[in-house]
């Protein structure tokens, strides 16, 4: 009978351990009137994706094939929504959308449902929505200036990006007038636009996530800016002298027809002989149409002396060598203007501003591309007997 004995302890362990693998095997099985009941995989995991008064909830199924339905409860059970799948090999994800949801914090119970109806075991997930509150806290990038870049282009510089900012939304138009949207990253302070529309309007958002799962961004509103009109400097260290037969030389005062494209603005400039009037050439290297151009007189004789005050401006692509002006068209009829009005001698405050910051004379617009200019000097400002200027500086809207 002794061998018995030690056969019962032996019996009960093998007995436990069956136990134990039909209550793990079992797991989502449960019995009650009427047979037993399956419980169908649970979802393996839950991402939340925040936006504006809704969220996203990217439901990670797991491999039970018999899934077919998900259903989320909120508010305790008394808000509710579902979504059918329809299941692959492996983890599928499904997303489900909730909107027109108040501000604020959510739990979420998550539901797996099979083709019969039977509910998983839950999965509670809790998210943040984002309202109001969160948009009137977001302002736009500072911007600080709009201008152009040594290279022609539009060129907008921006502030330091805010915390959470992912990008900067513009909206403009090219010059065709299509419209045109890009977005620009947190790390950029310097854009610059080659192709848009000149004088039009720019919209810009800086977009917002406050969470780095948000599934979309926010914006405060659009802030609107222009743009400026497209010009460029023509590049004066292509500019070159030329002398044709009836052409002034400079007048021995060590003030030379290069000193007009020197970008110095104080003396010296170029001084003619003693004669007038005063025709000078010059090839400016590109052939260009011109939009605009400023002059500086002499600042030792501003509104005085042999300053220029009326003159023409000619434009060419093959001069005549012989330097008659058969081959030149006219472009430009000019006159220095002295904002006070003053007698000469006496000069304003805003006289002299105006002579140093350089005078502005605008081709028409009608005009052809050039690549010569032809100036004839007529008249100065104190009928002095000989022509001085500073220094000229061209602009273009050819890129």
């Amino acid at each position: 009978m002794k061998p018995i004995k030690y056969l019962v302890p032996l019996y009960l362990l093998i007995m436990g351990m069956l136990l134990a693998a039909c209550t793990k095997e079992d797991a989502y099985k449960s019995f009650e009137k009427g047979g037993e009941i399956t419980y169908p995989g649970r979802a393996d995991s839950v991402i939340v994706q925040p936006g504006y008064k809704k969220l996203r909830l990217a439901v990670v199924l797991g491999n039970d094939p018999l899934v077919t339905k998900i259903k989320v409860y909120w508010n305790d059970g008394q808000d509710s929504t579902e979504l059918a799948v329809t299941r692959t090999t492996g983890k599928d994800t499904a997303n489900i959308d909730i909107s027109d949801l108040s501000e604020g914090n959510y739990n979420f119970n998550i539901y797996t449902f099979d083709k019969e109806n039977h509910r998983s075991v839950v999965v509670n997930v809790a998210g943040i929505v984002y309202g109001d509150s969160y948009l009137t806290s977001l302002e736009n990038r500072t911007l600080k200036s709009v201008g152009f870049s040594a290279d022609g282009k539009a060129q907008l510089l921006w502030g330091d990006a805010a915390g959470g900012e992912v990008g900067i939304e513009l909206k403009y138009f090219d010059s065709n007038g299509a419209a045109k949207t890009i977005i620009i990253p947190p790390s950029e302070t310097d854009t610059r636009l080659s192709d848009y529309k000149d004088e039009s309007s720019l919209t810009y958002r800086s977009l917002f996530k406050p969470d780095s799962l948000a599934f979309e961004t926010f914006s405060p509103p659009v802030a609107v800016t222009k743009l400026p009109f497209f010009e460029r400097m023509l590049d004066k260290s292509k500019f070159v002298a030329m002398l044709l037969p009836g052409d002034v030389d400079e007048g021995g005062y060590g003030w030379l027809l290069p000193y007009l494209w020197d970008e110095r603005y104080s003396t010296p400039g170029f001084a003619s002989k003693s004669t007038k009037p005063v025709p000078f050439t010059f090839d400016t290297g590109v052939t260009t149409k011109l939009s605009r151009f400023k002059m500086w007189q002499a600042n030792d004789r501003l509104y005085n002396l042999e300053s220029a005050k009326t003159f023409e401006v000619y434009g060419s692509n093959n001069p005549n060598p012989n330097g008659s002006w058969d081959s030149w068209t006219k472009l430009l009829d000019c006159e220095s203007i002295k904002p006070s009005g003053l007698p000469l001698g006496q000069n304003s405050a805003a006289d002299v501003a105006y002579a140093l910051a350089g005078e502005e004379f605008k081709f028409p617009a009608n005009i052809g591309k050039y690549r010569y200019l032809r100036f004839k000097l007529l008249t100065n400002w104190g009928n002095g007997s000989f022509m001085t200027m500073e220094e000229l500086t061209f602009y273009t809207q050819d890129h």
